[in-house]
């Protein structure tokens, strides 16, 4: 049979060690769905389209690269938030579509008729992508397909980012002339990384209480093992944006906590007099703290590096860590302090939203992935005790809420732990269709659902007194319609589901759990609508 279209991509992407694709399939893009047997990926259709954007970016988070596939227009337009949240995120994901054709095209153009799923726009799908990606771009002949894909896919590895490749739904199966080469899928050194390592290694050693914040980039990049190198050498205390938590391990030396303002700041960090920031991505809570702090920070992030209130310099991240260790190295290694590993309360009494996260953090071990969603326990959860490296994954600045759940569906194809899925029951309500996908596919990623009746997080947003105020009702639009949450999860073929009101109940729901490993599980964890994390006022 002749190498198609079809088959370029898929070859491609198992060169970068892709081998599944998600997604929901359709009649445009099918034949990329029916070549995948030859290239060793594994297919998994999502429930929902949006599952299958947040599969792919759970899998790209783990793995190091994901790919999605689902129907033109209204597939892809429903997947957009998924990909938008892996855009802000610097997950790297191919979205791979089935576009019009040219007589399609055409037809729109001169006769005013639409393509299938068609907003009347020719390129609908190709803009809206534009804004989530770091490369989109339509081949309408198999001779585009091969430069177009290599762009995309090396885009993808280098930058950290999304890509979009949309295929003129005729040539799926044209001939096409196999891959050729290896792609590029590193970053130039611009040149300046000796002379920046050099000023930030003396203004550290100058510096009398200095931190590393260590910042999403330097998990994507595969840099763990060199900031760890470098911590040692420079002997300095170490704190992560929530993006990096167990990017590096918590119980090596050095670790002082998460540091995500207004509720997680160690005292490490918040009077620090030198914050190195490597690889950070800033959501809006962290404004006023870099504000307020400019003439002691330095940042390294998207191909530059700002020191202190100096102009940003062009930097590639892999070549000035690289060059940090080196020139740390000039000097003997200082030692690092031990870092903190706080033992959990025992279990008592009815359960409370904080002890959800005790009772979590006492089973936690280096089997599990914690996956905290967005939800009112993100402050609280950013503090959970995980065991080891990569522990932890979330969606800590796009704050997607529904994100964890179906990206455990990638996570679990992609990460070598168990998914542990922490999410409020509003949340839940988003994507509880990946149940069904868990146990289409055996997987075994266990769901715990903080049931509380609200979506805790707005009401206290919007009018934090009624968690204190028994007179204070809860804003009508925050109640939620109470499911049953066993009954549900049953009736999509989840056999492991415990209901808990006490800490006592929990801990023996997790101890469950465990000796189910091939298997999903539901716990549900049912506390007072007014209750709070313990890390909030």
């Amino acid at each position: 049979m002749p190498f198609t279209v079809a088959d370029y991509i898929l070859e491609r992407l198992s060169q970068q060690q892709v081998d599944t694709l998600f997604g929901v399939p359709a009649a445009y893009g099918a034949p990329l769905f029916d070549a995948v047997g030859s290239h060793h990926i594994t297919p998994v259709v999502t429930a929902t389209d949006l599952e299958a954007g947040y599969a792919a970016d759970g899998y790209a988070r783990t793995k190091g690269l994901g790919a999605a596939a689902v129907a033109n227009g209204v597939g892809m337009l429903s997947m957009i938030n998924a990909i938008a949240g892996a855009f802000v995120e610097r997950s790297p994901v191919v979205v791979v579509n089935g576009g019009p054709s040219a007589t399609n095209l055409a037809n729109l153009k001169n006769l005013d008729v639409l393509f299938s799923h068609s907003t009347g726009q020719p390129d609908g799908d190709l803009n809206a992508y534009r804004l989530v990606t770091a490369s989109a771009a339509r081949a309408g002949q198999a001779a585009d397909v091969p430069a177009l894909v290599d762009t995309a896919i090396s885009t993808a590895v280098r930058k950290k980012r999304p890509v979009y490749i949309e295929i003129d739904r005729t040539i799926w199966t044209a001939a096409c002339s196999p891959p050729s080469g290896a792609l590029p899928v590193t970053n130039p050194a611009a040149g300046t990384e000796q002379q920046l390592a050099a000023t930030i290694v003396g203004l550290v050693r100058a510096a009398t209480k200095p931190v590393l914040l260590l910042g999403t980039e330097v998990q994507r990049y595969g840099l763990a093992d060199k900031v760890a190198a470098l911590i040692t050498k420079l002997g300095v205390r170490w704190s992560a944006q929530v993006l990096a938590k167990s990017v590096l391990s918590e119980q090596d030396a050095g670790w002082v906590g998460v540091f995500a303002p207004p509720n997680c700041q160690p005292p490490e960090v918040r009077n620090a007099d030198l914050i190195v920031m490597l690889g950070c991505v800033f959501p809006s809570s962290y404004a006023t703290f870099i504000r307020d702090n400019t003439g002691h920070i330095i940042t390294a992030y998207d191909g530059k590096v700002k020191i202190k209130n100096g102009s940003k310099q062009n930097a590639d991240i892999t070549a000035l860590v690289t060059a940090l260790v080196a020139e740390a190295a000039k000097e003997a290694p200082v030692p690092v302090p031990a870092a903190v590993d706080p033992s959990p309360p025992v279990a008592t009494g009815p359960l409370t939203y904080a002890q959800v996260f005790d009772r979590v953090g006492a089973a936690l071990d280096a089997s599990w992935l914690a996956m905290p969603d967005t939800f009112l326990g993100g402050a609280s959860a950013a503090s959970l005790p995980v065991k080891g490296r990569d522990g932890f994954l979330t969606s800590a600045v796009w704050a997607s809420i529904g994100h964890s759940v179906a990206a455990a569906v990638g996570a679990s194809f992609g990460s070598s732990r168990r998914p542990l899925i922490i999410c409020g029951d509003g949340g839940f309500h988003m994507t509880a269709q990946a149940l069904s996908t868990f146990v289409r596919y055996d997987r075994n990623p266990v769901v715990v659902i903080i049931d509380n009746g609200i979506y805790g997080l707005e009401q206290y947003l919007i009018d934090s007194d009624f968690f204190t105020d028994p007179n204070v009702t809860p804003k009508p639009y925050v109640l939620l319609n109470p499911w049953d949450f066993v009954t549900f999860a049953k009736s999509l073929g989840v056999q492991a589901t415990y209901s808990v009101d006490t800490a006592a109940e929990l801990d023996q729901a997790l101890a469950a759990v465990k000796t189910s490993s091939g298997a999903p599980a539901l716990i549900v964890a049912k506390v007072n609508s007014r209750g709070l994390p313990a890390v909030l006022p």
